[in-house]
């Protein structure tokens, strides 16, 4: 933090503040400095020459902004819509010294300059500086008549005021009542830090709170601004890694991140402070404390995945994201039928409730974890729930702003470990599914069909079926060179696929006595020679349906039937055959075999570049019209937009 001197910065623009706030940290001197709005290109000069003109009037700045109190009296009344008249003529000022606002009632306050009178004939103008009001009326003489002014933190008209002080209300002495009052009618929706308090100044004065900011003024201001940067950066990184990979913690965690940046520095901040300065835009900053909580819980949901891992937990919040969104309509209804008594008490409730849920979680987390990202969520919790506790307690927004810091930092980590531990389990299914298919692509086909065929070729040879045992020999030798050709490759076009299919299947029918018959149907938009897919894709449905569905069938015709077809973004192929069933595929063996179709799913899914799992296969066990078993179909869909 800069050293409590007398710096100045006089604040030409909101931007420029910015400006100013680095250079003064960057000088931390004794020395008080002046920034003015300059040129990149002449700033080193402006601040040689803002040194030199601060020297000289920092020694007068806090005496320019010396401020006189002002006795005061004050009424409370429920009715918002009592003009002074009525509160004159009904009711009596009650003198007071220190008056702490409280959210809902109606305040008058009689501020007396009867003791001010000789001082305020010394200038013309004169600036009433108070307690920073949500909405005030000011009440003062104008010509024979009373007149209003509106003023305080939601009529902030004409700029130039400060991030942290108000610009007061200008008056002059001939606008006093009575020759010595003012009368403030003032509404409060949430309650202040400090206790109400009325003073003033001269208007030439006043440009030193509206106008500078000194070494104190930046340090209040520094923690927000740092925070602020550290959110928008944390904002922007975790929304672009959510609109890259699609996970939504991602995008609850982002907006968790923009709602604590509002609620804890938005009125702090250059510019954006405007956009929060008006009724609408204060709820938003007061609805802020709900938001950050909702897409807390959400985050926290599908971080830890509770849906999978903790149910019971899921069930609880799924509950309170439903209490925080009521308790969001509830507040916008009565805060804007100014039911503020009410609002406030809603989000008192809100804090308690999130206090109790944030213990449970926290105990039923470390009681129930089943790995470490657990512990990221408890410890970030726990940390933020002081800093929460200590901000409703004590009336500091630093506690809170660094609970906040140090959560969003845990967070973070955890976050980046998921994504280590997804990138580290793909990584292991990728080294799994290429050692399957080293395995699949050195011996594709089951062993036995490779015994049988040679068994198969010796029978025709001792019978002395030569043409026979030719042909079987030929179809034979053609596939295994097609297979060790591929053997080098991932994926293959879909016609050699087709040619390796139609070997393969002439083969099992030669073997088992041409005893069942196949089609192979491609659709007519499908370009057979430019459409890839991963190598032997098909090969181990085929063999299932031959296998186990055909060959144990007694009776009638054996067929089967592959497709190859295009819908949409998707080529689909269909295995359909009317064999057994699958009711009989129960031997170890068997069970065994079904591994293969677990490896074709798993090398599906590392092809499926869109990491959405829209590469899908699907089996389907086919019924005649007595319930008994007549096939089974297989359909693959593969993504290719």
């Amino acid at each position: 933090m800069i050293p409590m001197t007398n710096y100045i910065v006089p604040k030409q623009k909101q931007y420029n503040f910015l400006i100013s706030l680095i250079v003064c940290h960057s000088l931390q001197s004794t020395s008080t400095i002046f920034f003015k709005k300059v040129q990149p290109c002449s700033r080193a000069i402006c601040l040689f020459l803002s040194l030199l003109s601060a020297a000289l009037s920092a020694q007068t700045t806090e005496l320019e902004r010396a401020t006189k109190k002002l006795p005061v009296s004050y009424l409370m009344v429920k009715d918002s819509g009592s003009k002074l008249v009525e509160v004159l003529n009904n009711h009596s000022f009650k003198p007071v010294q220190n008056v702490s606002l409280e959210v809902g009632p109606t305040y008058w306050f009689e501020v007396d300059f009867k003791n001010e009178l000789d001082t305020l004939h010394t200038q013309k103008s004169w600036r009433l500086r108070t307690t920073p009001f949500n909405e005030a009326t000011l009440y003062y003489l104008s010509g024979d008549s009373i007149t209003q002014k509106n003023f305080g933190q939601f009529n902030q008209k004409g700029g130039g005021g400060s991030l942290i002080y108000p610009n007061g209300v200008l008056f002059q002495q001939k606008n006093l009542i009575s020759g010595r009052y003012l009368y403030i009618k003032c509404r409060m929706y949430s309650p202040p830090s400090n206790p109400a308090h009325f003073e003033y100044l001269s208007n030439t004065s006043n440009r030193f709170y509206t106008d500078y900011y000194t070494g104190q003024d930046i340090n209040k201001l520094t923690p927000s601004l740092l925070y602020l940067g550290a959110c928008s950066i944390l904002f922007l990184t975790f929304l672009v890694v959510y609109l890259n990979i699609k996970k939504v913690e991602f995008l609850f965690y982002s907006l968790y991140v923009l709602f604590s940046a509002i609620y804890l520095a938005g009125m702090d901040t250059p510019t954006f402070n405007t956009l929060f300065e008006s009724k609408a835009g204060f709820w938003i900053v007061m609805i802020s404390q709900v938001f950050i909580n909702l897409f807390y819980l959400l985050f926290a949901k599908y971080y830890l995945a509770t849906a999978q891992h903790y149910p019971q937990l899921n069930s609880i919040i799924n509950i309170a994201v439903v209490f925080l969104t009521l308790v969001t309509v509830v507040h916008f209804l009565t805060y804007f039928l100014s039911l503020h008594q009410i609002q406030g008490n809603i989000l008192n409730v809100q804090r308690l409730f999130m206090t109790l849920f944030g213990l449970f979680s926290m105990l039923y987390l470390l009681y129930k974890a089943k790995d470490k990202l657990a512990i990221f969520i408890v410890v970030g919790s726990f940390i933020f729930m002081l800093g929460a506790l200590a901000y409703w307690f004590i009336p500091n927004k630093y506690y809170m702003m660094g609970g906040s810091i140090l959560e969003i930092i845990i967070f973070s980590l955890g976050l980046a470990y998921k994504i280590k531990l997804e990138y580290d389990g793909k990584l292991e299914l990728q080294k799994e599914v290429s050692l399957k298919e080293i395995s699949v692509k050195r011996a594709q086909m089951n062993p036995h069909f490779f015994f049988n065929s040679l068994s198969s070729i010796q029978h025709l040879i001792l019978i002395n079926n030569k043409t026979a045992a030719l042909n079987y020999l030929t179809k034979f030798g053609k596939l295994a060179r097609n297979v060790l050709e591929s053997s080098y490759q991932t994926t293959v076009t879909l016609a050699d696929e087709i040619e390796l299919l139609h070997s393969y299947l002439e083969l099992e029918s030669l073997r088992f006595d041409n005893a069942f018959s196949y089609t192979i149907t491609v659709d007519d938009p499908i370009d057979l020679d430019s459409v890839e897919i991963p190598l032997m894709l098909v090969q181990p449905f085929v063999e299932n349906a031959i296998i186990h569905g055909l060959v144990g069938k007694k009776d009638g015709e054996k067929t089967l039937e592959l497709r190859f077809l295009q819908e949409g973004e998707y080529y689909v192929i269909e295995i359909e055959d009317n064999g057994i069933g699958r009711q009989y595929f129960k031997s170890e063996e068997d069970r065994k075999k079904s591994r293969g179709m677990e490896i074709t799913k798993k090398r599906l899914k590392m092809l499926d570049k869109s990491d959405q799992h829209k590469n899908t296969i699907e089996i389907i066990d086919k019924f005649d019209s007595n319930s008994q078993p007549s096939g089974t179909k297989v359909t693959i869909r593969l993504y290719n937009p």
